[in-house]
Protein backbone atom coordinates (compact mmCIF):
# COMPACT_ATOMS: atom_id res chain seq x y z
CA UNK A 1 0.00 0.00 0.00
CA UNK A 2 1.29 3.48 -0.87
CA UNK A 3 0.59 6.82 0.79
CA UNK A 4 -1.25 7.95 -2.32
CA UNK A 5 -3.79 5.14 -2.13
CA UNK A 6 -5.16 6.26 1.24
CA UNK A 7 -5.20 9.99 0.59
CA UNK A 8 -8.47 11.64 -0.46
CA UNK A 9 -8.14 13.40 -3.82
CA UNK A 10 -9.48 16.88 -4.45
CA UNK A 11 -12.29 17.16 -6.96
CA UNK A 12 -11.72 19.11 -10.17
CA UNK A 13 -14.56 21.48 -9.26
CA UNK A 14 -13.00 22.25 -5.89
CA UNK A 15 -9.59 22.87 -7.48
CA UNK A 16 -11.15 25.15 -10.09
CA UNK A 17 -13.16 27.15 -7.54
CA UNK A 18 -10.16 27.48 -5.22
CA UNK A 19 -7.96 28.64 -8.10
CA UNK A 20 -10.53 31.22 -9.20
CA UNK A 21 -10.86 32.51 -5.65
CA UNK A 22 -7.07 32.81 -5.18
CA UNK A 23 -6.61 34.56 -8.52
CA UNK A 24 -9.40 37.01 -7.72
CA UNK A 25 -7.96 37.81 -4.30
CA UNK A 26 -4.46 38.27 -5.74
CA UNK A 27 -5.66 40.62 -8.48
CA UNK A 28 -7.76 42.67 -6.06
CA UNK A 29 -4.85 42.86 -3.67
CA UNK A 30 -1.99 43.81 -6.01
CA UNK A 31 -3.45 44.01 -9.52
CA UNK A 32 -2.27 47.61 -10.08
CA UNK A 33 0.68 47.71 -7.65
CA UNK A 34 4.22 48.40 -8.82
CA UNK A 35 6.97 45.79 -8.49
CA UNK A 36 8.33 47.20 -5.24
CA UNK A 37 4.91 47.03 -3.63
CA UNK A 38 4.50 43.45 -4.83
CA UNK A 39 7.78 42.42 -3.20
CA UNK A 40 6.81 44.19 0.03
CA UNK A 41 3.43 42.44 -0.01
CA UNK A 42 5.18 39.08 -0.37
CA UNK A 43 7.33 39.84 2.66
CA UNK A 44 4.26 40.64 4.77
CA UNK A 45 2.54 37.51 3.50
CA UNK A 46 5.53 35.30 4.31
CA UNK A 47 5.69 36.81 7.80
CA UNK A 48 2.05 35.88 8.36
CA UNK A 49 2.55 32.43 6.84
CA UNK A 50 5.41 31.70 9.25
CA UNK A 51 3.03 32.06 12.17
CA UNK A 52 0.15 30.32 10.40
CA UNK A 53 2.25 27.28 9.43
CA UNK A 54 3.68 27.08 12.96
CA UNK A 55 0.17 26.94 14.38
CA UNK A 56 -1.70 24.95 11.73
CA UNK A 57 0.69 22.08 10.94
CA UNK A 58 -0.30 19.78 13.83
CA UNK A 59 -3.99 20.35 13.06
CA UNK A 60 -3.41 19.33 9.44
CA UNK A 61 -1.38 16.23 10.22
CA UNK A 62 -2.57 14.89 13.58
CA UNK A 63 -4.34 12.95 14.84
CA UNK A 64 -4.35 11.04 11.59
CA UNK A 65 -7.56 9.04 10.92
CA UNK A 66 -5.55 6.82 8.54
CA UNK A 67 -3.01 5.79 11.18
CA UNK A 68 -4.45 2.27 11.47
CA UNK A 69 -4.31 1.75 7.70
CA UNK A 70 -0.76 3.06 7.60
CA UNK A 71 0.20 0.63 10.32
CA UNK A 72 -1.44 -2.26 8.45
CA UNK A 73 0.30 -1.22 5.23
CA UNK A 74 3.61 -0.86 7.08
CA UNK A 75 4.68 2.25 5.15
CA UNK A 76 8.40 2.88 5.06
CA UNK A 77 10.10 6.24 5.67
CA UNK A 78 9.88 7.66 2.10
CA UNK A 79 6.26 6.58 1.63
CA UNK A 80 5.19 7.99 4.98
CA UNK A 81 6.96 11.30 4.33
CA UNK A 82 5.31 11.50 0.92
CA UNK A 83 1.91 10.76 2.47
CA UNK A 84 2.25 13.48 5.13
CA UNK A 85 3.32 16.16 2.66
CA UNK A 86 0.48 15.21 0.34
CA UNK A 87 -1.86 15.84 3.25
CA UNK A 88 -0.47 19.37 3.41
CA UNK A 89 -0.57 19.94 -0.37
CA UNK A 90 -4.30 20.90 -0.60
CA UNK A 91 -3.61 24.00 1.50
CA UNK A 92 -0.07 24.60 0.20
CA UNK A 93 -0.71 24.87 -3.55
CA UNK A 94 -3.22 27.77 -3.23
CA UNK A 95 -0.55 29.71 -1.33
CA UNK A 96 1.99 29.09 -4.08
CA UNK A 97 -0.59 30.17 -6.65
CA UNK A 98 -1.14 33.35 -4.64
CA UNK A 99 2.62 34.06 -4.79
CA UNK A 100 2.46 33.75 -8.56
CA UNK A 101 -0.59 36.00 -8.91
CA UNK A 102 0.85 38.67 -6.61
CA UNK A 103 4.02 38.88 -8.71
CA UNK A 104 2.81 38.25 -12.24
CA UNK A 105 -0.83 39.39 -12.04
CA UNK A 106 0.22 42.88 -13.11
CA UNK A 107 -2.78 44.52 -14.77
CA UNK A 108 -0.86 47.70 -15.56
CA UNK A 109 2.29 46.12 -17.04
CA UNK A 110 2.31 42.34 -17.32
CA UNK A 111 5.62 42.26 -19.22
CA UNK A 112 7.56 44.59 -16.93
CA UNK A 113 10.40 43.41 -14.63
CA UNK A 114 9.80 39.76 -15.48
CA UNK A 115 13.28 38.67 -14.38
CA UNK A 116 13.00 40.37 -10.98
CA UNK A 117 9.50 38.96 -10.49
CA UNK A 118 10.75 35.48 -11.37
CA UNK A 119 13.58 35.72 -8.84
CA UNK A 120 11.23 36.79 -6.06
CA UNK A 121 8.75 34.09 -6.98
CA UNK A 122 11.55 31.56 -6.44
CA UNK A 123 12.53 33.29 -3.21
CA UNK A 124 8.99 33.12 -1.81
CA UNK A 125 8.42 29.57 -3.07
CA UNK A 126 11.67 28.22 -1.62
CA UNK A 127 11.20 29.90 1.76
CA UNK A 128 7.59 28.72 2.02
CA UNK A 129 8.60 25.14 1.22
CA UNK A 130 11.41 25.40 3.76
CA UNK A 131 8.99 26.57 6.47
CA UNK A 132 6.53 23.75 5.68
CA UNK A 133 9.24 21.06 5.68
CA UNK A 134 10.84 22.39 8.86
CA UNK A 135 7.45 22.61 10.59
CA UNK A 136 6.49 19.06 9.63
CA UNK A 137 9.88 17.74 10.74
CA UNK A 138 9.58 19.47 14.10
CA UNK A 139 6.00 18.41 14.82
CA UNK A 140 6.56 14.77 13.86
CA UNK A 141 8.91 14.66 16.86
CA UNK A 142 6.28 16.04 19.24
CA UNK A 143 5.45 12.61 20.67
CA UNK A 144 8.98 11.66 21.71
CA UNK A 145 9.66 15.24 22.84
CA UNK A 146 6.58 15.21 25.04
CA UNK A 147 7.66 11.90 26.54
CA UNK A 148 11.07 13.43 27.29
CA UNK A 149 9.53 16.40 29.09
CA UNK A 150 7.09 14.22 30.99
CA UNK A 151 9.11 11.16 32.01
CA UNK A 152 12.84 11.86 31.92
CA UNK A 153 14.58 13.31 34.95
CA UNK A 154 16.23 15.99 32.83
CA UNK A 155 12.90 16.97 31.29
CA UNK A 156 11.24 17.16 34.69
CA UNK A 157 14.04 19.35 36.02
CA UNK A 158 13.90 21.70 33.04
CA UNK A 159 10.13 21.98 33.43
CA UNK A 160 10.44 22.65 37.16
CA UNK A 161 13.12 25.28 36.61
CA UNK A 162 11.03 27.00 33.94
CA UNK A 163 8.02 26.99 36.25
CA UNK A 164 10.16 28.42 39.07
CA UNK A 165 11.62 31.28 37.03
CA UNK A 166 8.47 32.17 35.11
CA UNK A 167 6.19 31.56 38.13
CA UNK A 168 3.82 29.49 36.02
CA UNK A 169 3.30 25.70 36.02
CA UNK A 170 4.15 24.14 32.69
CA UNK A 171 2.26 21.10 31.45
CA UNK A 172 4.58 18.66 29.64
CA UNK A 173 2.11 18.20 26.80
CA UNK A 174 2.22 21.89 25.87
CA UNK A 175 6.01 22.29 25.97
CA UNK A 176 6.84 20.68 22.58
CA UNK A 177 4.17 22.70 20.79
CA UNK A 178 5.36 25.90 22.44
CA UNK A 179 8.99 25.24 21.49
CA UNK A 180 8.03 24.26 17.94
CA UNK A 181 5.90 27.36 17.45
CA UNK A 182 8.74 29.66 18.52
CA UNK A 183 11.35 27.85 16.41
CA UNK A 184 9.19 27.76 13.27
CA UNK A 185 8.25 31.44 13.52
CA UNK A 186 11.92 32.36 13.94
CA UNK A 187 12.92 30.01 11.13
CA UNK A 188 10.56 31.81 8.75
CA UNK A 189 10.76 35.42 9.93
CA UNK A 190 14.49 35.88 10.54
CA UNK A 191 15.47 35.13 6.88
CA UNK A 192 12.86 37.67 5.75
CA UNK A 193 14.43 40.34 7.93
CA UNK A 194 17.92 39.41 6.73
CA UNK A 195 16.66 39.39 3.14
CA UNK A 196 15.32 42.91 3.56
CA UNK A 197 18.79 44.04 4.61
CA UNK A 198 20.46 42.16 1.77
CA UNK A 199 18.10 43.73 -0.75
CA UNK A 200 19.54 47.16 -0.07
CA UNK A 201 23.16 45.98 -0.28
CA UNK A 202 23.41 43.17 -2.83
CA UNK A 203 21.56 41.87 -5.93
CA UNK A 204 18.53 39.66 -5.46
CA UNK A 205 20.75 36.59 -5.97
CA UNK A 206 22.00 36.98 -2.39
CA UNK A 207 18.48 36.71 -1.02
CA UNK A 208 17.79 33.73 -3.27
CA UNK A 209 20.94 32.03 -1.97
CA UNK A 210 19.82 32.67 1.63
CA UNK A 211 16.40 31.08 1.07
CA UNK A 212 17.99 28.11 -0.68
CA UNK A 213 20.21 27.67 2.35
CA UNK A 214 17.13 27.67 4.60
CA UNK A 215 15.56 24.98 2.42
CA UNK A 216 18.68 22.84 2.73
CA UNK A 217 18.60 23.27 6.50
CA UNK A 218 14.94 22.19 6.61
CA UNK A 219 15.65 19.11 4.49
CA UNK A 220 18.60 18.31 6.72
CA UNK A 221 16.38 18.48 9.82
CA UNK A 222 13.87 16.16 8.15
CA UNK A 223 16.51 13.68 7.00
CA UNK A 224 18.03 13.58 10.49
CA UNK A 225 15.00 11.46 11.45
CA UNK A 226 15.53 8.90 8.68
CA UNK A 227 15.98 6.09 11.21
CA UNK A 228 13.21 7.16 13.56
CA UNK A 229 10.62 8.87 11.34
CA UNK A 230 8.05 6.05 11.33
CA UNK A 231 8.41 5.49 15.07
CA UNK A 232 8.11 9.22 15.70
CA UNK A 233 4.96 9.38 13.57
CA UNK A 234 3.15 6.69 15.58
CA UNK A 235 4.25 8.21 18.88
CA UNK A 236 3.21 11.71 17.81
CA UNK A 237 -0.13 10.53 16.45
CA UNK A 238 -0.90 8.94 19.83
CA UNK A 239 0.27 12.10 21.59
CA UNK A 240 -1.98 14.42 19.58
CA UNK A 241 -4.93 12.06 19.81
CA UNK A 242 -4.71 12.47 23.57
CA UNK A 243 -3.66 16.12 23.38
CA UNK A 244 -6.60 17.27 21.24
CA UNK A 245 -8.96 15.39 23.47
CA UNK A 246 -8.21 17.99 26.11
CA UNK A 247 -7.31 21.65 26.07
CA UNK A 248 -4.09 23.16 24.70
CA UNK A 249 -2.37 22.78 28.06
CA UNK A 250 -2.99 19.05 27.94
CA UNK A 251 -5.37 19.25 30.90
CA UNK A 252 -8.88 17.88 31.03
CA UNK A 253 -11.41 20.65 30.69
CA UNK A 254 -13.23 20.95 33.97
CA UNK A 255 -15.70 23.60 32.86
CA UNK A 256 -17.52 23.42 29.54
CA UNK A 257 -19.77 25.82 27.73
CA UNK A 258 -23.38 25.47 28.89
CA UNK A 259 -26.44 25.74 26.64
CA UNK A 260 -27.87 28.57 28.75
CA UNK A 261 -24.78 30.68 28.08
CA UNK A 262 -25.75 30.99 24.41
CA UNK A 263 -28.31 33.74 25.09
CA UNK A 264 -27.59 35.26 21.69
CA UNK A 265 -28.82 32.16 19.83
CA UNK A 266 -32.55 31.64 19.08
CA UNK A 267 -33.98 28.92 21.33
CA UNK A 268 -34.98 26.47 18.52
CA UNK A 269 -31.36 26.09 17.37
CA UNK A 270 -29.54 26.83 20.63
CA UNK A 271 -28.87 23.15 21.40
CA UNK A 272 -27.46 22.56 17.90
CA UNK A 273 -25.14 25.58 18.05
CA UNK A 274 -23.99 24.47 21.49
CA UNK A 275 -23.10 21.05 20.09
CA UNK A 276 -20.93 22.57 17.36
CA UNK A 277 -19.21 25.02 19.72
CA UNK A 278 -18.32 22.35 22.27
CA UNK A 279 -16.87 20.11 19.57
CA UNK A 280 -14.88 22.85 17.79
CA UNK A 281 -13.58 24.33 21.07
CA UNK A 282 -12.09 20.95 21.92
CA UNK A 283 -10.40 20.79 18.53
CA UNK A 284 -9.25 24.39 18.13
CA UNK A 285 -9.09 27.32 20.60
CA UNK A 286 -10.97 29.76 18.39
CA UNK A 287 -10.72 32.80 20.67
CA UNK A 288 -6.91 32.67 20.86
CA UNK A 289 -6.55 32.22 17.12
CA UNK A 290 -8.84 35.16 16.33
CA UNK A 291 -7.07 37.36 18.88
CA UNK A 292 -3.71 36.55 17.26
CA UNK A 293 -5.18 37.49 13.87
CA UNK A 294 -6.27 40.88 15.20
CA UNK A 295 -2.73 41.51 16.46
CA UNK A 296 -1.35 40.75 12.97
CA UNK A 297 -3.84 43.16 11.39
CA UNK A 298 -2.88 45.88 13.88
CA UNK A 299 0.73 45.37 12.81
CA UNK A 300 -0.29 45.69 9.15
CA UNK A 301 -2.26 48.87 9.88
CA UNK A 302 0.79 50.31 11.67
CA UNK A 303 2.65 50.08 8.35
CA UNK A 304 0.07 52.53 6.90
CA UNK A 305 -0.79 50.50 3.76
CA UNK A 306 -3.24 51.81 1.17
CA UNK A 307 -6.95 51.20 1.70
CA UNK A 308 -7.09 48.46 -0.99
CA UNK A 309 -4.40 46.40 0.73
CA UNK A 310 -6.13 46.70 4.09
CA UNK A 311 -9.51 45.84 2.56
CA UNK A 312 -8.16 42.58 1.14
CA UNK A 313 -6.37 41.82 4.43
CA UNK A 314 -9.60 42.18 6.41
CA UNK A 315 -11.54 40.15 3.85
CA UNK A 316 -8.99 37.33 4.04
CA UNK A 317 -8.99 37.46 7.83
CA UNK A 318 -12.79 37.34 7.97
CA UNK A 319 -12.87 34.38 5.57
CA UNK A 320 -10.36 32.51 7.74
CA UNK A 321 -13.03 32.48 10.46
CA UNK A 322 -14.81 29.87 8.36
CA UNK A 323 -12.06 27.35 9.10
CA UNK A 324 -13.83 26.86 12.44
CA UNK A 325 -17.06 26.21 10.57
CA UNK A 326 -15.38 23.70 8.26
CA UNK A 327 -14.50 21.65 11.33
CA UNK A 328 -18.20 20.89 11.68
CA UNK A 329 -18.06 19.02 8.35
CA UNK A 330 -15.63 16.49 9.82
CA UNK A 331 -17.28 13.05 9.82
CA UNK A 332 -15.81 12.24 13.23
CA UNK A 333 -17.27 15.43 14.67
CA UNK A 334 -20.56 15.52 12.77
CA UNK A 335 -21.66 12.15 11.33
CA UNK A 336 -24.19 12.81 8.56
CA UNK A 337 -26.55 10.01 9.57
CA UNK A 338 -26.67 11.21 13.19
CA UNK A 339 -27.29 14.85 12.34
CA UNK A 340 -29.94 13.93 9.78
CA UNK A 341 -31.66 11.88 12.48
CA UNK A 342 -31.56 14.72 15.03
CA UNK A 343 -32.69 17.59 12.77
CA UNK A 344 -33.24 18.63 9.18
CA UNK A 345 -30.52 20.17 6.96
CA UNK A 346 -32.35 23.52 7.24
CA UNK A 347 -31.90 23.48 11.02
CA UNK A 348 -28.20 22.66 10.70
CA UNK A 349 -27.82 25.44 8.13
CA UNK A 350 -29.34 27.92 10.60
CA UNK A 351 -27.10 26.59 13.39
CA UNK A 352 -23.92 26.93 11.33
CA UNK A 353 -24.86 30.40 10.10
CA UNK A 354 -25.75 31.62 13.58
CA UNK A 355 -22.54 30.12 14.88
CA UNK A 356 -20.62 32.44 12.55
CA UNK A 357 -22.61 35.51 13.56
CA UNK A 358 -20.73 35.49 16.87
CA UNK A 359 -17.65 36.85 15.06
CA UNK A 360 -19.35 39.91 13.52
CA UNK A 361 -19.04 41.97 16.69
CA UNK A 362 -15.31 41.16 17.29
CA UNK A 363 -14.53 41.93 13.64
CA UNK A 364 -16.30 45.30 13.93
CA UNK A 365 -14.47 46.06 17.19
CA UNK A 366 -11.12 45.20 15.58
CA UNK A 367 -11.76 47.39 12.55
CA UNK A 368 -12.95 50.32 14.66
CA UNK A 369 -9.95 50.08 16.99
CA UNK A 370 -7.75 50.39 13.92
CA UNK A 371 -9.90 53.25 12.63
CA UNK A 372 -9.58 55.09 15.95
CA UNK A 373 -5.78 54.68 16.07
CA UNK A 374 -4.74 54.87 12.41
CA UNK A 375 -7.76 56.34 10.60
CA UNK A 376 -8.23 53.14 8.57
CA UNK A 377 -10.32 51.18 7.65
CA UNK A 378 -13.15 53.66 7.08
CA UNK A 379 -16.83 52.80 7.39
CA UNK A 380 -17.13 51.99 3.69
CA UNK A 381 -14.44 49.32 3.94
CA UNK A 382 -16.04 47.98 7.12
CA UNK A 383 -19.39 47.62 5.37
CA UNK A 384 -17.77 45.71 2.48
CA UNK A 385 -15.93 43.35 4.85
CA UNK A 386 -19.02 42.57 6.93
CA UNK A 387 -21.18 42.06 3.82
CA UNK A 388 -18.67 39.62 2.30
CA UNK A 389 -18.32 37.85 5.63
CA UNK A 390 -22.08 37.35 6.04
CA UNK A 391 -22.48 36.19 2.44
CA UNK A 392 -19.61 33.72 2.71
CA UNK A 393 -20.99 32.48 6.06
CA UNK A 394 -24.25 31.65 4.33
CA UNK A 395 -22.46 29.92 1.45
CA UNK A 396 -20.31 27.77 3.74
CA UNK A 397 -23.38 26.91 5.82
CA UNK A 398 -25.24 25.88 2.66
CA UNK A 399 -22.26 23.71 1.71
CA UNK A 400 -22.42 22.08 5.14
CA UNK A 401 -26.11 21.30 4.77
CA UNK A 402 -25.59 19.94 1.25
CA UNK A 403 -22.78 17.69 2.49
CA UNK A 404 -25.02 16.48 5.30
CA UNK A 405 -27.84 15.62 2.90
CA UNK A 406 -25.45 13.78 0.58
CA UNK A 407 -23.99 11.69 3.43
CA UNK A 408 -27.47 10.83 4.69
CA UNK A 409 -28.40 9.37 1.30
CA UNK A 410 -25.28 7.19 1.06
Amino acid sequence: MSGKSIRAEQSAVKILLTSAFVVAIGLIWTGYADTGERILTLRYLLFALSGLVAFATPYLLFPDPNASLIQLGNLNNPSLRSYLFKKISPVAWPVILLFFVILFGDLSGAASHLFLKSVYFLISLILFLAIVIFSAARYVKSGPDSQFWKESEKGKKLRQDAAHYFKYPMDPGSVPSLINTILIVLFGSVPILIGTILQGMYPSYAELFLMTLMLLVAVRVLRSQSDTFVRNYYSTNAFFREFFGSNLKGEEQGERREVEQLWWVPAPIRMHVWQFLVQTDRKLPAGRVVFAGHIVLLFLAYQRPDSGFLLVSWILFSLLHHLFLLLTLNKEMAPGWLHRWIASPAVWFAARFWMQLRWVFPILIGMNVQYFIFGIPDFGIQAIVISIYLLSSALVSVMGSATLSKEAKV
